[in-house]
């Protein structure tokens, strides 16, 4: 079986590993000696480890926002190309999209004309904004991998092929026994973790903020550190670059540090992916998202929702305080910071709004079920290839 991967961002490359993962365990308990499966794409470090062949590296790919989109638009136009390539020369037996939609979707409409399936794990954002990309998938897609509960309904409605295979973060082993493993009583000295983003844009949007809020804390608390985990999209030498005027004290940690990540006692993070992993971790957050003015003026005319973050999203209510745009700034990152800090009744009531979102992203297994769709679907595609040769002989 061959298995084309597209996966535009480092959390799509770490989900689609996990469903990598699960597509070799699947084929090995079928038959030992089945030939190995195909896997080849756009994706990162963790598809490379997994055994993906990388035709378009996502480090040097991603990007976020208007403006950028228009400045890399060059390269992000030979990468479709590249891909489009390998769809009419290789055919793999499916495509496999991972969320990066505007891009995604493109190839899926090459992958339709040429006959290939399509699996689309981690769906567009069509409940947030651009609802019409709704009717475009009912024409690209075969099947929707999804990832957030309240989605099914919607795609149901839409009378699009779809399953809710859960959150493939819940098969992150090492965040669950993290969330699972946090001490009751913490440190007397309070710990802040900063999460800028995995994208280079957004680290240079909202990293600088978070510095300045970190110095004024600095000086309010006599006991306070600060970590940065660093995302494997990311050099060190740029976080480097920023943080070394910075008064006060921050410690790079990994990004899969879950351990220490779990200890903190509140959170500064760009909104995204990491918002749910430190609501499983059950660490107090201030959400914060901004872009440069033109890309967010043109993104709040798409807009159809009330919050940005997941998990306010899930949630359906105001969990945690959402700072966008002209908001992030470092006066109001450390007002929020301190009722998280000082207000026990504010720290109390988001914890209990986070374990709620945790209870809700379901149980383990939704790297197994995606690969279970994706075998399904090109099992389903070679039957009906073969009814069809059979019905014009």
């Amino acid at each position: 079986m061959k298995v084309m991967i597209s996966a535009g961002e480092a959390s799509g490359d770490m989900h689609a590993a996990g469903v990598v993962d699960a597509l070799v365990a699947i084929a090995s308990e079928a038959a030992a000696d089945s030939p190995p499966i195909e896997f080849f794409g756009m994706g990162g470090n963790r598809l490379a480890d997994a055994g993906m062949e990388i035709l378009v590296d996502v480090d040097k790919h991603a990007v976020m926002g208007l403006l950028e989109v228009l400045h890399k638009y060059p390269a992000l136009r030979a990468n479709l190309s590249t891909l489009r390539s390998a769809l009419s020369e290789r055919r793999p037996d499916v495509l496999v999209l991972v969320d990066y939609p505007h891009f995604n979707m493109k190839l899926a409409t090459t992958a339709k004309s040429l006959g290939i399936p399509v699996l689309f794990f981690i769906a567009p954002k069509v409940w947030a904004s651009r609802a019409g990309r709704i009717a475009e998938l009912s024409k690209q897609v075969d099947h929707m991998a999804l990832i957030l509960p309240f989605e099914k309904k919607i795609f149901d409605d839409a009378q699009i092929p779809c399953s809710y295979v859960g959150n493939p973060l819940m098969d992150n082993h090492s965040l669950i026994e993290a969330a699972s493993n946090t001490p009751a009583d913490k440190s007397a000295t309070k710990r802040i973790a900063l999460l800028p983003g995995s994208r280079k844009s957004e680290i240079n949007m909202l990293l600088p903020p978070m510095l300045k809020a970190c110095e004024s804390l600095a000086e309010q608390y006599a006991e306070i550190e600060f970590v940065l985990p660093v995302a494997e999209t990311i050099e060190a030498a740029q976080l480097e670059k920023m943080t070394s005027e910075c008064d006060a004290q921050i410690t790079f940690i990994q990004s899969t540090d879950y351990e220490t990540l779990a200890v903190c006692d509140a959170a500064l993070v760009a909104s995204g992916t990491a918002t749910l992993e430190l609501a499983i971790l059950g660490v107090p957050m201030v959400v914060i998202y901004k872009l440069k003015p033109l890309s967010y003026k043109v993104l709040k005319r798409w807009l159809t929702i009330e919050h940005i973050s997941l998990v306010n999203i899930i949630a359906d209510k105001r969990v945690v305080p959402e700072l966008l745009q002209d908001d992030v700034t470092a006066e109001n990152l450390t007002a929020e910071i301190n009722k998280l800090l000082t207000d026990k009744e504010t720290n109390n009531a988001q914890l209990t709004g986070l374990a709620a979102v945790y209870k809700q992203l379901g149980a383990q297994g939704a790297s197994k079920r995606t690969a279970e769709l994706i075998v399904s679907l090109v099992k389903k595609t070679k039957s009906d290839a073969n009814l069809k040769d059979v019905a014009c002989t």
